[in-house]
Order: structure tokens, then sequence, then C-alpha cells
């Protein structure tokens, strides 16, 4: 008799989810720049298309982390897997700007939901001495995503655009018809594995342990570490969206623009990859200090050159302290944090990302109408600088 076939680890199933999930957004996003373009935008619409991504996650993320917190995570796993299909196909038959900035705000959407179920279901079914690991492995399981979609989404535009003629715009439609493929893929996983809990708690059993978000906010170093991974997702942001935007202006082709993300990417899978061991020998405080502060030169640095090869440096520093700082501030809220609030405090952190994620694209977008691409990369090195500085003196009684 032939044993059944046996089911992979939840977690398992959850790295495997980040890496098809977020090799599907970091694709799709740099393809909707240059559908954007191709829609007859300029850097004022790209910033609004790429703000909207951010603005459905401010108004649900409190409540979906409520929601986790009782003990539904799975449905909300599943939720914002299919939603994110419905997006990119949205994306892939869009007609104008408006239809493809609702496409943006329902990536974003799907995107909220899947991103606090994987980071939140760590915390509710792990013993907390294996959290910084799988916090590491899971993000690793992102890197590995963007890393992947980066070369995938150029690759295919690429080929899709091969021998064709016309105005010089880049074509988009098949690629994200491609991307939204992937993303159906992923949903199989999110139905693959067993839950490590299935308790469910009603609404009126959360409110004796239930914390207010200013509750939550007042926890020591709540704030600062929210900042530091602000500061780097919106950066992440504004590299997507706008290394394309830049890239036409210096005459950069969407394969070298990919090339130029897909080595950000990597770069953060090498750190993760490198995070136990530089944990033990470089310490946890400095490691994220370095995450902003140090990633702020180079950022400073991508307008003022066009060589490949300085570019590709730049871009694998960046990579490298950007995938240090978010594993990092996922344990720093998850440890300071009330056991029954964390999926809560983790959506509140994500929160704060999507408001950083709305407002510098907008102001950016604005900005760069007016003077230009390259002030994008100097605002966004400024805003790394004052980070690092904050995290510096947040992290004062950290061991180092």
């Amino acid at each position: 008799m032939r044993s059944p076939l046996r089911r992979p680890s939840w977690f398992t199933s959850l790295v495997l989810i980040s890496i098809a999930s977020h090799a599907v957004l970091n694709g799709v996003r740099t393809l909707i720049s240059y559908r954007a373009l191709a829609l007859g935008g300029d850097a004022l619409s790209v910033g609004i298309v790429t703000a909207s991504f951010a603005v459905l996650p401010l108004l649900v993320a409190l409540p979906i982390g409520r929601a986790v917190d009782r003990g539904h995570g799975m449905r909300v796993l599943r939720g914002g897997l299919v939603l994110t299909v419905g997006a990119v196909v949205l994306a892939a038959t869009s007609t104008n700007l408006g239809v493809l900035a609702g496409a943006s705000a329902l990536l974003g959407f799907g995107q909220i939901l899947h991103t606090i179920a994987c980071q939140s279901l760590i915390p509710l079914w792990s013993p907390p001495e294996l959290m910084d690991k799988r916090f590491g492995q899971l993000t690793l399981g992102v890197s590995a995503g963007q890393f992947l979609g980066f070369p995938l989404a150029g690759i295919v535009a690429t080929l899709s655009n091969s021998g064709a003629g016309g105005d010089g715009t880049l074509k988009t439609t098949f690629s994200l018809i491609v991307m939204a493929a992937v993303a159906t893929a992923a949903v199989p996983l999110a139905y693959a594995f067993s839950p490590a809990s299935r308790a469910v708690r009603s609404r009126r059993e959360q409110v004796g342990t239930q914390q207010s978000s200013l509750t939550i906010l007042r926890q020591p170093g709540m704030k600062p570490a929210m900042y530091s991974s602000m500061t780097v997702l919106s950066g992440l942001d504004l590299l997507t969206a706008y290394v394309p935007v830049l890239g036409e202006h210096l005459g950069l082709s969407v394969g070298m623009v990919t090339f130029l993300l897909t080595m950000r990417a990597l770069a953060s899978v090498l750190s993760r990859i490198a995070l136990p061991a530089l944990l033990v020998h470089v310490g946890r405080r400095w490691l994220i200090v370095s995450a902003t502060l140090v990633s702020a030169i180079p950022v400073a640095l991508i307008p003022l050159t066009t060589n490949v090869v300085a570019l590709s440096a730049a871009m694998l520093v960046i990579g490298f302290f950007w995938g240090i700082g978010q594993p990092l501030t996922m344990v720093w809220v998850t440890t300071v944090s009330h056991r029954d609030n964390r999926a809560t405090a983790l959506s509140l952190r994500l929160a704060g990302n999507r408001i950083a994620q709305f407002a510098v694209p907008l102001g950016a977008g604005a900005v760069a109408g007016a003077t230009g691409v390259g002030v994008i990369f100097y605002l966004t090195a400024g805003l790394l600088a004052s980070s690092g500085l904050l995290s510096l003196s947040a992290t004062r009684r950290m061991p180092d």
C-alpha cells in the first residue's frame, strides 16, 4: 500500500509563496512604470500610479492584522494571492492611466494581505528562539523572488518587443500576461500545507488583550524600527519606479535597467544568507544602523554616472544593506509587542511602510516633474541618512 504524499511544512510553503508572489510584484511594478510611459504618462504620472499601490493598504492593514491575530491568517493569505492575479490581469488589459492606477492599487491590496499573513504566522506559530532564523529565511525568499522577478519581466519584455517597429515605447501586455500566469501558479501553494494551529478567537475574546495603535507605537523601539523600514521600502519603490525613467533619460535599454535592479535584488539575497554570521560577528545594533546609513551614499551617486559598472556597484551596496534591515526590524517589532498583538504590530509596521510608499512617490513625482529625475535619488538618500542617525540613537542600549 502506497503512503500518501507528504504535505510540505507550513513554513516551507510560506517561503515558496513569498518567492513567487514577490517575483510577480517586482516584475509587474517595473512593467507598470513602462506601461504608464507608453500610455502617455510622464514622471508625475509614474509617481501617481506608483503611489496608488499604497492607498488600499493604508485603509486595511490594521483590521487585517487583527483578523490574523484572531486566527484567520489562512483566509487572508489565500485572498491576497487571488487578488494579486486579478490585479496583474487588469494591468495587462489597461488602456489608460486611470485603469492602470486602479490595477496598481489592487496589486497593493493583494500584496498587503499575503504579506501580513506570511510575516505574522511566523511569530504566531514559532518558538521565540527560531524567530530570527525564520524571519531571515522568509525575507531571503522575498529577495529571491525579487531576484527572479526583475530579469523574468525584462527578458519577456525584451523578447516580446524584439523586431517591433513603431514609436519606441515598450509594449508590456504580453509580459504582464506571463506575470499573471506566475501569480496564478502561487495560489495552490496556499492550499498545500496544514496550518500549525487552527485556533480562532472571536472579536469579543480579542477585546481583553487588544492594544490600540497608540499603545503599540509607544513600545520602546517601535517608532525608530518603523521609520527604518519605511525609508528602505519607499527607497525600494522609488528605485523600482524611477530607475526605468532615469534609464530612458540616460539611454539605457530595458535589459540594462532590469539587470541593474536584479543586481540590487541579488545583493539582498546574499546579505540575508550571510545574516546569521553577521549577527554573530557584527552585532544587531550596527547592522540595523548600517542598513540605512551606509546605503544613503550609493543612492545619492546613482544619477551622477552612466557607467554600468559604477551603477552595478552602487546597486550591489544598496541591495546588501537593505537586505539586512527588513528582517531585523521585523524581529524588533515582534519582540517589543504583546504576544496577542504581534500580527497587529507587524501590520502597523506595514501600514507605516505604505504611508511612506504613498507620500514619497507623490512628492518625488512632483519634484521630478519640476526639477528632473535625479533629485529623487538625492531626497531618498537624505531620508536614509536621517533614519540611520535615528536608529543609532534609539539602539544605544541594544547589544552591539
